[in-house]
């Protein structure tokens, strides 16, 4: 809260918000004409201080959106790690065609197929806005108390399954094996009936990382998930999630055909090195063929998941008219993932900063600002599974967004003022939107994070 001295207020003057003592005790409404009797009664009270509540998410954002972000390069060049010799230009005769660098990539954009995706998007035959009885509705979340130990596990298990099966999936479209799209539905039907009951652990699990071989199929897991939550916080029909999930699972895989040289290049890239690049929404098209029973807006996620709203992205520079609106979701759920992820050659962002990110991208016309509002519904400005410190010196760990207050999620308390870690017994909650007085200053990076344990708070 930011305070205002008692001595400002004249008898006359109205006022435009209301005022708190110091404990959250409405003392004058908003719209009253003050006269001297309020004044002569606060100063009896020995109150010569009152406090306003700041529309905290308002004033958080607008400190954001002051500083331009411009450091794109990291988002847009996934340096993963992926299987070696994918087999796929071998065994896909209009992949062997294919030649390097500009050449190469002013071939592939000459297909029928991008023909097709474009002619649809150009004349607006794609289905890509809410229908359907929103899956948001359907939403009963638990809460902490009612999250067994079993069932912790049991969740955790689900998703160290589910990363050997996208491994699978990947490593087989690499090689350009056939994939059942029935799998594909089944393992994020599973997610999705967590998600109904407890989504917030679903967030939280999307804090599971590896800086190893895993990371390719650990980043596509997780942008699944986010996607999910994304997209039902949009307002998408249960069977339009199961759609736009798929699409995220599926998003890069065109990059499996990037040499690897490329991919894990620690310089500069040269101008062809970065057309190969530019190629790899376009290879996934080809690659998405190998996939029986793939819902029809898949390819528009996996060919547009690198555009950006005011068209300075790739392939083909489309603008927001121009790009699939589960594109867009996807988007957001991508690059969040990627900058709060470790790698290699640099340490994991704060989840705050990965949030900050998203946010001033939208304000630079990057990227759609409803999907990224959606995502802070959500998963607040602190997102959700994150570590953060109060004001107080307490520890806490996000887990539940607060709406639209971003700045005052609802925080699992792990640890006391003076840093002691309380033990699974003594661990207990806040909102922040009715705690007057305490707030975050700041989110702690990732590798404590790692310390703490991803289902500490849960």
């Amino acid at each position: 809260m930011k305070s205002i001295d008692v001595s400002t207020l004249k008898p006359g003057q109205v006022t435009i918000q209301d005022y708190y003592d110091l404990s959250g005790e409405l003392l004058i409404s908003k719209d009253v004409t003050l006269t001297e009797r309020h004044l002569n009664i606060l100063k009896r009270r020995n109150i010569f201080e009152l406090y306003i509540r700041e529309s905290g998410e308002d004033s958080e954002l607008n400190k954001i959106l002051t500083t331009e972000f411009t450091k794109l390069d990291d988002l847009e060049l996934d340096k993963m790690n992926a299987p070696e010799n994918p087999k796929a230009f071998e065994v896909m005769p209009e992949l062997r065609e294919i030649r390097s660098g500009e050449e190469g990539l002013k071939q592939l954009l000459l297909s029928d197929k991008i023909a097709e995706l474009d002619r649809e998007l150009r004349f607006g035959h794609t289905l890509d806005r809410p229908v359907g009885p929103p899956l948001k509705d359907r939403l009963e979340q638990i809460t902490a108390n009612m999250r067994t130990l079993k069932y912790k596990e049991e969740v955790q298990v689900q998703y160290r399954h589910a990363l050997k099966l996208v491994r699978s999936m990947l490593n087989g479209l690499a090689d350009a094996r056939k994939i059942d799209g029935g799998e594909i539905r089944a393992l994020i039907e599973k997610f999705l009936g967590i998600f109904i009951t407890d989504r917030n652990i679903l967030m939280n699990l999307a804090w599971c990382k590896h800086e190893s071989e895993e990371y390719i199929y650990n980043h596509t897991l997780n942008v699944c998930l986010l996607s999910m939550n994304i997209a039902a916080s949009a307002g998408y029909s249960e069977e339009q999630v199961i759609q736009i999930s798929t699409g995220a699972l599926l998003h890069d895989v065109g990059m499996l055909l990037v040499p690897r040289a490329i991919r894990l290049k620690q310089a500069r890239l040269s101008s062809d090195e970065w057309f190969e690049i530019q190629k790899h929404p376009v290879l996934g098209l080809h690659i998405l063929e190998k996939v029986s029973h793939l819902p029809e807006a898949v390819p528009y996620v996996a060919y547009q998941i690198h555009e950006r709203e005011n068209g300075k992205g790739y392939p083909k520079q489309r603008t927001g008219r121009f790009i699939h609106a589960f594109a867009k979701i996807v988007q957001c759920a991508d690059i969040f993932e990627a900058v709060s992820s470790p790698r290699s050659y640099r340490k994991a962002q704060a989840p705050y900063q990965g949030m900050e990110i998203l946010i001033k991208m939208t304000r630079q016309g990057l990227l759609p600002g409803e999907y990224v509002k959606a995502f802070l519904c959500y998963t607040s400005l602190f997102p959700v599974g994150s570590l953060i410190e109060l004001n107080d010196h307490r520890i806490g760990k996000v887990v539940a967004a607060n709406g639209m207050s971003f700045t005052k999620p609802i925080v699992s308390i792990i640890s006391d003022k003076a840093g002691n870690p309380l033990v699974p017994a003594d661990i207990y909650q806040i909102d922040l939107t009715r705690e007057i007085g305490t707030q975050v200053i700041r989110c702690l990076p990732f590798d404590t994070l790692r310390e703490i344990g991803v289902m500490k708070g849960f």
